[in-house]
């Protein structure tokens, strides 16, 4: 009987952290995906802005010399094949969307570092409110109820 009474106190313990690991698992796989398609629009946008930029220095000159135009060639062709410019924009456009859906999901972040860090009845009370937002997001956002659909009016 103390087994069974152990395992039940054991299982009610655990229970909310496992729900709050679980919470802050979705959010950061969330926030990765979300990170990895920032980086590349971010990335590829700057880098089709930096060449547009070059390219368009290259359409005039101040004064006429062929020197100052094989330079501006250069300049516009060397940020063509330039991988650095890429590289360091790749890394902040991540670190951009991952951020932002950080804080698009602040309140299953919350709730779920509630449910893992807390104790008694503050880790209780997180995975119950971590219940309910995941009841509410999945009837409002996988269901569709309560949205106004453009697409599906019916008159």
């Amino acid at each position: 009987m103390s087994i069974i009474r152990s395992a039940k106190t054991s299982f009610v313990k655990y229970l909310p952290k496992a729900i709050g690991l679980g919470a802050l698992g979705v959010v950061a796989y969330d926030s990765h995906i979300v990170g990895k398609l920032q980086s590349d629009v971010y990335s590829k946008s700057k880098d089709a802005d930096a060449c547009a930029e070059t390219f368009s220095n290259t359409q005039y000159l101040s004064s006429p010399s062929m020197t100052t135009s094989k330079l501006k060639d250069e300049v516009h062709r060397f940020e063509m094949e330039s991988n650095s410019r890429h590289f360091v924009n790749s890394a902040l456009g991540y670190f951009k969307g991952f951020g932002s859906m950080l804080v698009n999901s602040v309140v299953p972040l919350g709730l779920g570092l509630g449910a893992l860090l807390g104790k008694g009845k503050w880790a209780k009370g997180s995975a119950i409110g971590l219940g309910i937002y995941a009841g509410f997001k999945f009837f409002k956002d996988v269901l569709g109820f309560g949205h106004y659909n453009d697409l599906n009016r019916k008159f």
